[in-house]
């Protein structure tokens, strides 16, 4: 299995809107957003939101077909901090290193930026990902919040230093 992660573009908006809306549907529990919110939203959102030059969405592609998803942006109040949101990987190719490879180029992007730091939420119940993102380097910051789309669940925020 050979996982290649690529940064999409706004030509890549049927891929990209694909894959979310398997991501929200096989884990709603996990995102911000939900399904019923992003499934009608029209080729100009999704082409608008690949375009914006303070983020970027990356594709995990095994062969021609799309397994993962992350994007990442820089925090418009402080463009020191970036933040990784939208992580999936789909059920068959977790634990193959699509995900790392994804959070990788996450971090590689942000410094690239001049990010000092990389900050994300994760639901608590999701040790899984937290894993994942502890060995990617990224820590707990001990803030918490409701999760949007379910306030009954709650988010972490974990966050990763910027090598200098």
């Amino acid at each position: 299995m050979s996982i290649e992660v690529r940064q999409a573009t706004a030509e890549d908006w049927p891929a990209v809107r694909a894959v979310r809306l398997r991501a929200l549907a096989d884990a709603p529990g996990a995102f911000a957003s939900r399904l019923e919110d992003e499934r009608d939203r029209p080729e100009s959102a999704w082409r608008d939101r690949l375009a914006i030059p303070s983020a970027c969405t990356f594709l995990a592609y095994d062969r021609r077909d799309v397994v993962g998803i992350v994007a990442v942006f820089l925090m418009p109040e402080d463009r020191s901090c970036a933040h990784l949101v939208s992580m999936w990987v789909a059920p068959s190719f977790r634990r193959t290193g699509a995900a790392t490879a994804m959070v990788e180029s996450v971090l590689d992007w942000s410094r690239r930026q001049d990010a000092k730091r990389v900050e994300l939420w994760v639901t608590e119940q999701n040790e899984a990902a937290s894993r994942l993102y502890e060995r990617c380097g990224f820590v707990v910051s001990g803030e918490r919040q409701p999760l949007p789309s379910d306030p009954s669940v709650e988010e972490i925020q974990m966050h990763a230093f910027m090598d200098p």
